[in-house]
């Protein structure tokens, strides 16, 4: 904070807007709160292996949407592997039902029909587990337009209709029959010096592409370089790299514009201290990558990591046409949510259950990394895992979820409220120590005339 006081204030201007964005940008809060109550679980004491399962480590109700698969499937699934980790199969459930309170209440739904709405989630979760151990196979089934309904399935449909072309014009635009990036206030020319080292950083990235994906037209020719401040909640100012690749032709349709942005440490390693993760995962970008393979049955063509600088880590993927993230806004009917509920349900077991030995070992194009994954921490069959943690006791199961999401929910929003007067009154110093110094040094008034 001392070092980017600037981008610390945006960062908590952000979530001080609403009690999901204060939830969103507190995801180290929230882990430091389930760390202290780890030793109760009462389903992770009947099944020690079920705390040590791939997870999303930040799974609220927004981090899902859809994107085309290599093959070129749309897919609705979880997104965003920024905070991947190895830990407690509930701490995902628990994240996604408190996120989900703070939803619903909004929209002024009474606790009744909050807790039904998250019964609805959990049940469908421990529905989809209990599929997968009677047939492991359907790990591979994609999420698409075939097999759902309500606002999910019009999301599918709504993202096949972006075109590429269409989509690169957004960001880019056409001169002296070149393709070049808009400049804008938020994406800037970079320096010499950095772009140097971002196109060193781009070759060592080429290298972790697994070599079945990548295709012999590819030259991977970079024509463009732009540096882009973050939207994020959790971004605090930080600067990603956006960089435009000639495509598979010389037609200016199939260029490719890639994102490289800087992974931190996951949220959920800040409280979960195991020497041998951290062996595996020092490199956050590397850690990202594999997290990703582990969770989804089909990875992206441009997956990747690299490294910036010797220093800085960074996270690789493309900036995809068909990519849509999952909206609330206009999902209000009481059905259509539950509808939603029970599809990011099925969602979360998927993830959880195609993270394993068996099923990542069957990621043809993974093999590059799969060296890269502790296989010895995580269990073979994690659906058995986790129906052996839950042990038949469903209905038990779901009251203590959906306990959890209505007192935590409460919390969220007593803490929304100490945090916003805390900001609002310039009562956290560290951020504020520039902005005071800053103050001190302003030239005193000019004295009007007649004064």
């Amino acid at each position: 904070m001392r070092e980017n006081p600037k981008g610390w204030r945006g960062r908590f201007r952000k979530m001080a807007s609403d009690e999901f964005a204060f939830y969103r940008g507190s995801a180290v809060l929230f882990y430091r709160d389930l760390h202290r109550t780890l030793a109760e679980d009462p389903w992770l004491k009947r099944c020690k292996k079920a705390s040590t399962i791939f997870i999303h480590g930040d799974l609220h109700a927004e981090n899902f949407g859809t994107y085309i698969d290599r093959f070129g499937l749309i897919n609705f699934d979880v997104n965003d592997f920024d905070e991947g980790y190895i830990g407690p199969f509930t701490w995902d459930i628990k994240r996604l039902v408190a996120s989900l309170n703070l939803v619903t209440f909004s929209k002024a739904y009474c606790d009744k029909k909050i807790e039904k709405i998250i019964t609805c989630v959990v049940r469908s979760y421990l529905t989809q587990i209990y599929e997968y151990c009677k047939s492991p196979e359907q790990h591979n089934i994609p999420i698409s337009s075939e097999n759902t309904q309500g606002p999910i399935n019009k999301l599918i449909k709504e993202s096949r209709l972006g075109s590429k072309e269409a989509h690169l014009d957004t960001m880019t635009t056409v001169e002296n029959y070149e393709r070049r990036f808009i400049r804008s206030n938020i994406v800037k020319d970079v320096s010499d010096d950095v772009r140097h080292q971002l196109l060193l950083a781009f070759q060592e990235y080429v290298r972790t592409i697994p070599e079945g994906k990548k295709e012999a037209s590819w030259t991977f020719r970079v024509k463009d370089i732009v540096s882009r401040s973050s939207p994020g909640i959790g971004s605090a100012g930080a600067i990603s790299y956006n960089i435009l690749i000639q495509g598979r032709t010389q037609a200016l349709e199939t260029d490719v514009v890639i994102f490289m942005k800087p992974a931190t440490k996951s949220a959920v390693a800040t409280v979960i201290k195991t020497p041998e993760l951290e062996q595996y995962f020092k490199h956050d970008g590397l850690r990202t990558v594999l997290c990703a393979y582990a969770m989804h049955a089909v990875t992206t063509k441009w997956l990747g990591y690299t490294t910036l600088n010797n220093q800085i880590p960074l996270f690789v993927d493309e900036v995809a046409t068909h990519s849509q993230d999952l909206d609330w806004k206009d999902i209000n009917d009481f059905e259509e949510i539950c509808q939603t509920a029970e599809i990011l349900g099925k969602a979360m077991a998927k993830i959880h259950c195609i993270a394993d030995i068996d099923s990542i070992d069957k990621e043809q194009h993974g093999e590059q990394h799969a060296h890269l994954i502790p296989f010895n921490l995580i269990p073979r069959h994690s659906e058995i895992t986790i129906r052996d943690a839950i042990g038949g006791n469903d209905e038990a199961f779901v009251k203590d979820m959906v306990t959890f999401a209505m007192t935590y929910g409460n919390a969220v929003r007593r803490d929304h409220r100490l945090f916003f007067e805390a900001f609002r009154n310039e009562q956290i110093p560290i951020i504020n120590e520039e902005q005071a110094q800053s103050e001190q040094h302003q030239p005193p008034p000019v004295p009007q005339s007649g004064q």
